[in-house]
C-alpha cells in the first residue's frame, strides 16, 4: 500500500479514527484518575533467625543462623501475597482492602538476603501503619508455628517503618500517549478493516 492510499484511507475514516481515539484517552484517563485515589504504602520486613545446635560445636552457628533466615524470606514474601494472611492481616487491621493493579491488596518480594520489600494501597494514610502493624503480627504468627515445627529454628519477623506516599497521575503524559496510542490503534483497526484496499 503507497501512501496515497493509506491517506485516502484515513480521510475516508477519519470520524471512526477522532471517535475511536477519544473514547481511549477519556478511559486511560479515567483509569489513571481512579488509581491515583489513594495511598502507595512501602513496607520493609527483616526476617531473622536463631538456631540451637545440639553439638558442642557452636562455630558455625551464626552462618547456619543467616542462611535460615535468607531461605524464609522466600517464604515470607510467598506468605504476603496468599489469601489467607490478606484476610487475617485486614481483619486484624480492621481496614477494608483497596486492590492494586494487580489486582492484589498486598504483594511482596524478596529484595536481598533476610530483606523482603512489601506494598499495599489504602485510602487514608493512617491506614498504613495500622495495616503495617498487622501484617508483621500475622507474619510473626505464621512464623511462630513454622518455629515450632522446624525443632530448633526461631525465627524473628521486624517491620520498619511504612513509607506512604500519594497516588499522583500525570495526566498531560497520560493524555499524550493514550492519544498516540488511540491513533495507532485506529488506523490499525481502520485498515483492517480495509484490507481490500492492501493492494
Amino acid at each position: 500500500m503507497d501512501f496515497k492510499k493509506l491517506y485516502l484511507i484515513i480521510k475516508k475514516n477519519l470520524r471512526f479514527l477522532l471517535i475511536f481515539t477519544g473514547v481511549v484517552v477519556i478511559l486511560v484517563e479515567a483509569f489513571f484518575v481512579w488509581q491515583s485515589r489513594g495511598y502507595d504504602v512501602s513496607l520493609a520486613i527483616s526476617v531473622y533467625s536463631k538456631i540451637s545446635q545440639p553439638t558442642q560445636d557452636y562455630q558455625y552457628d551464626g552462618y547456619w543462623s543467616v542462611k535460615a533466615a535468607d531461605e524464609f524470606s522466600n517464604t515470607v514474601s510467598q506468605w504476603v501475597s496468599s489469601p489467607e494472611v490478606v484476610n487475617a492481616v485486614y481483619q486484624k487491621a480492621q481496614v477494608a482492602p483497596v486492590k492494586s493493579l494487580l489486582g492484589r491488596p498486598l504483594k511482596a518480594q524478596k529484595m536481598a538476603p533476610q530483606y523482603v520489600a512489601a506494598e499495599f494501597m489504602v485510602k487514608s494514610p493512617g491506614d498504613g501503619g495500622k495495616i503495617g502493624q498487622a501484617l508483621v503480627s500475622v507474619l510473626q504468627e505464621k512464623a511462630d508455628l513454622a518455629s515450632k515445627n522446624s525443632g530448633n529454628v526461631v525465627f524473628t519477623i521486624l517491620g520498619g517503618e511504612p513509607q506512604v506516599t500519594k497516588n499522583q497521575a500525570n495526566f498531560i503524559l497520560d493524555g499524550l500517549l493514550a492519544l498516540l496510542g488511540g491513533v495507532i490503534l485506529g488506523i490499525l483497526f481502520v485498515l483492517l478493516k480495509e484490507d481490500d484496499n492492501w493492494n
